[in-house]
């Protein structure tokens, strides 16, 4: 079943079983919701009480599932200029924060330069996401924590000229999932906690190390990051992160405005004299790129860390569209402009990025114009690989040591329209080969989508229930059928949750730990991770994603003395010194994760629970069998509304608590430091079809596997997606003997999708395996593999 091992055992061990049946335990006790639950309660019915009164809105949905996706604030017509102000009606201010985006239909709104947001951010534009003649949308600036009642809202709007007006017909608040007439409790309540914790044993193997990818070293570098590049704190902060062994991971350097805006002594970006569209690189000759990376601590200068480019000069951009994506005439002089700057900021510098992003999250249509062009026959995808291609290019041939690769995804379902966005990842895999260096994605969990299992019958449609996996499968898969096996960075990841409350950071704090232990246990494939989480963010102060708010106090914020940390910080306190070298792991749970490892005299062991109960972790056998003197435990919670840290403290090896949607640190103290004698080396193969619709007849795939004579175990592991959940067995056999698929809850979904996997006998692996695989009418088999295990390769 799915995720039961994260590695093959050598022990042989029984696994008690876990807990009685749900229908033999007592009945559910009532829940309490908590204060903030209470709050929002209230707010959710003002808005669709009260606030909906008479005014336009759009629902999506029928039934159960009518949901609101936007209302319209005002919708009187009005001619602005620059500096003017527009008052929002009463109670504006009040349900603000259950929106995503704001914008504008109306005339000559290209002309707007930037727009302000009262009392939330007076002072700094919050991010524009889409600006055309008749539309223009901005996202929802983060809204302080404060018990005072909220002041009235407004917008002001600045012109990119001073003297040009421009015309707003309405204004339309819009949400980022739509919200149900209902009220959701699930992010104010303690889930699972009205039923017995479910105890579950976890065996380590202590007698072998687990190489996963020729490496039995943990990594850390690869996963404990932050979305930050050298520098851009001040060194104070930064050393703040380093005590806790987190380094710079992504950032971002938009041409527009990094090199068209005046900053301190540098000239601006023009065009070449006769020559419209063309940057003139000259700049460069004077310019200095490197002033940022130069103030980094020491540390940070020596680690390689990932950039990505965006926002290139208006005067060799589509017109509005795509955040500044280049005119298809000028990709060779974006290319060249690109690989100018890297240049010159390795010669002012003294380094660089290692990795480099060519266009951020140019999968989607506000990024890449030529998205939203296919109707005019202009294929996006295939001039965004055209792109790359040449960008890397011209990289390469100033920075040889440098990576470039992309297309850094967002919106990462790729089931959409018959599975036709993984066609288009596919398409670029393909189109790609021999020029970039590696791929790029983003994975983030929507707003209100707090506890995925408890939600997994009512849509739940993001990817901590197993769609992050089979995604990177199906995505390997495809690498290999082309011969294009590139490393893959997950440059982004989080939540989209607006806020700073109890639950929006509980919803951050448990997405990036989630898809930070999923992503360990796959350096093989993954060589960078970087959660959406930063230091400080100037640009947005008092962001949800910040570990350090600046203080009241004062005026000036630079040390970091000058800050407060925030709940998230705690993220780091979390992480702070996991590390060591990989130990195999055993246990017989659905929707648990673990990733074990030695260091000295401790095995530590990083374990989330995305199921839908809490749990009692019992690790007494391994214990007893290493002869621990004790357990200790480091949580980062969420209990009775409030997020909860607590630091290292010692708890039973027998019953050690993890609640729903928790990941915890756990450690066993050692008299002696662990000496593994062995190796085991886990390895992944994969059929190279994906993406395989049901049919009448089982399918048949090939998976080869490399001396399979020396395998010591092997899993199975089949990817299917199905609208409605897989409510009928799966018929698999391997080399003409039957494997018996155990397929969990897989049933009780609305939506399907992740792998589910069984153990393979050694006996039955051969170099060249056939295996046929029959699902219900409905699904799609998304990929398939074998995961094998063996001793010292």
């Amino acid at each position: 079943m799915k995720f039961r091992y994260i590695a093959a055992l050598l022990i042989c061990a029984s696994i008690p079983a876990a807990t009685p049946s749900h229908a033999e335990q007592p009945q559910p006790a009532p829940q309490i919701l908590s204060v903030e639950g209470q709050n929002e309660q209230a707010r959710h019915s003002f808005l669709f009480h009260t606030f909906l009164d008479q005014r336009q809105a759009v629902f999506q949905g029928k039934g159960d599932n009518r949901a609101l996706k936007e209302v319209t604030i005002q919708s009187t017509p009005t001619e602005i200029r620059d500096g003017q102000e527009i008052d929002l009606p009463h109670g504006t201010a009040r349900i603000a924060g259950l929106f995503r985006h704001f914008g504008f239909h109306g005339s000559n709104l290209d002309r707007i330069k930037e727009v302000h947001v009262f009392p939330f951010s007076p002072d700094k534009a919050p991010p524009r996401s889409v600006q055309v003649q008749d539309f223009y949308r901005v996202q929802m600036p983060s809204i302080p924590l404060t018990d005072k009642p909220a002041e009235a809202m407004k917008i002001k709007f600045m012109m990119k000229d001073k003297d040009a007006t421009c015309r707003i017909d309405d204004l339309v608040f819009y949400a980022q999932k739509a919200i149900p007439p209902q009220f959701d409790t699930i992010p104010y309540r303690d889930l699972g906690s009205e039923f017995p914790r479910e105890r579950v044993e976890i065996l380590i193997d202590t007698q072998h190390e687990l190489a996963v990818g020729g490496n039995s070293d943990l990594q850390r570098d690869r996963w404990f990051r932050m979305h930050e590049t050298p520098g851009t704190g001040d060194p104070s902060i930064e050393q703040w992160a380093a005590d806790r062994g987190f380094l710079p991971g992504r950032g971002a350097f938009k041409f527009n405005p990094g090199l068209t805006k005046k900053w301190g002594n540098n000239d601006t970006l023009k065009e070449v004299e006769g020559k419209p569209g063309v940057p003139d690189l000259s700049l460069f000759e004077n310019y200095d790129s490197g002033i940022r990376l130069r103030q980094a601590i020491p540390l940070f200068r020596k680690k390689p860390f990932a950039l990505c480019f965006n926002d290139w000069p208006e005067f060799m951009s589509v017109p509005l569209k795509g955040r500044g994506t280049p005119l298809v005439e000028h990709f060779d002089d974006a290319a060249e402009l690109a690989a100018a700057y890297v240049a010159d900021q390795i010669n002012d510098a003294g380094y660089t990025a290692a990795w480099w992003e060519v266009k951020n999250e140019s999968s989607v249509q506000s990024e890449w114009a030529y998205h939203w062009r296919e109707k005019e026959g202009i294929d996006g995808w295939g001039l965004l690989a055209d792109f790359h291609n040449r960008v890397a290019k011209a990289v390469h041939q100033k920075a040889p040591e440098v990576k470039v690769g992309g297309p850094s995804s967002a919106y990462m379902q790729l089931q959409i329209k018959d599975f036709t966005l993984f066609r288009d990842q596919a398409r670029f895999i393909e189109e790609t080969r021999g020029n970039i260096d590696f791929f790029s994605h983003h994975f983030y969990e929507n707003a209100l989508m707090l506890g995925a299992h408890e939600r997994r019958g009512q849509g739940y449609s993001n990817y901590l229930l197993g769609r992050y996996e089979a995604i990177l499968d199906m995505l390997r898969a495809h690498m290999h059928k082309v011969d294009n096996v590139l490393p893959i960075l997950i440059t982004e990841c989080g939540s989209l949750q607006n806020g700073r409350k109890p639950s929006d950071n509980w919803l951050r704090l448990l997405a990036w730990n989630a898809y930070l232990n999923k992503s360990m246990q796959r350096p093989d494939q993954i060589d960078l991770f970087v959660p959406f989480i930063f230091l400080q963010m100037s640009w947005n102060p008092y962001s949800g994603d910040a570990a350090f708010t600046p203080k009241t106090d004062r005026d000036r914020h630079k040390t970091i003395a000058d800050f407060e940390p925030t709940t998230i910080a705690h993220f780091f306190d979390l992480w702070s010194d996991f590390d060591g070298k990989r130990l195999p792991v055993e246990f017989e749970r659905d929707w648990l994760d673990v990733v074990a490892v030695h260091d000295g005299d401790r095995i530590s062991l990083a374990v989330t629970n995305m199921g839908g109960r809490q749990i009692a972790v019992d690790l007494s056998a391994v214990a007893k069998q290493v002869g621990a003197t004790g357990a200790k435990q480091t949580r980062l919670n969420y209990h009775l509304g409030e997020v909860v840290f607590e630091p290292e403290h010692s708890v039973d090896s027998a019953a050690i608590p993890v609640d729903v949607n928790e990941t915890t640190v756990i450690r066993l103290q050692l008299a002696e430091p662990l000496s593994p004698t062995e190796t085991l080396n886990q390895k992944r193969w994969y059929a190279t079809e994906t993406a395989v619709p049901s049919v009448d007849q089982p399918h048949a795939f090939e998976v080869d596997v490399d001396d399979s004579k020396h395998v010591e175990s092997a899993r199975l592991i089949v990817g299917v997606h199905r609208a409605g959940g897989v409510t009928e067995p799966i018929v698999v056999e391997m080399n003409d003997t039957a494997i018996d698929i155990d397929t969990g809850d897989a049933n009780e979904f609305a939506e399907f999708f992740a792998p589910i996997d069984a153990s393979v006998a050694k006996s039955m692996v051969r170099d060249n395996n056939q295996i046929s695989i029959k699902v219900q009418k409905g699904a799609t088999i998304t990929s398939v593999q074998l995961l094998t295990h063996r001793r010292n390769d």
